[in-house]
C-alpha cells in the first residue's frame, strides 16, 4: 500500500488517499464496501482510494478500516 495524501499540513486535509499495488481503486472500494467501510475513488486522472473520516467515526471505525486495508493489500 502506498499513501498518496500529502504529508504537509499546508496541502493536506482529513481525507486519506492511497493505492494498493496491483489493484484498481474501484476494486478496493468494492472490497471495503463488502466490509461495511465507505470509501470512494478520487475523480482525477490518477485514481486513488479515498477515505474521509469524520466526527461520527469512532476509534474502532478507524481501526477497522486500517485492518481491512491491510488485509486487502496482502
Amino acid at each position: 500500500m502506498r499513501l498518496r495524501t500529502p504529508a504537509s499540513p499546508a496541502v493536506s486535509a482529513g481525507l486519506v488517499c492511497f493505492e494498493i499495488a496491483g489493484l484498481d481503486a474501484a476494486e478496493v472500494v468494492l472490497q471495503l464496501a463488502a466490509r461495511r467501510i465507505v470509501a470512494s475513488v478520487t475523480p482525477y486522472a490518477e485514481r486513488y482510494v479515498r477515505l474521509g473520516p469524520g466526527i461520527v467515526n469512532t476509534d474502532a471505525d478507524v481501526a477497522a478500516a486500517v485492518r481491512a486495508v491491510t488485509l486487502i493489500a496482502r
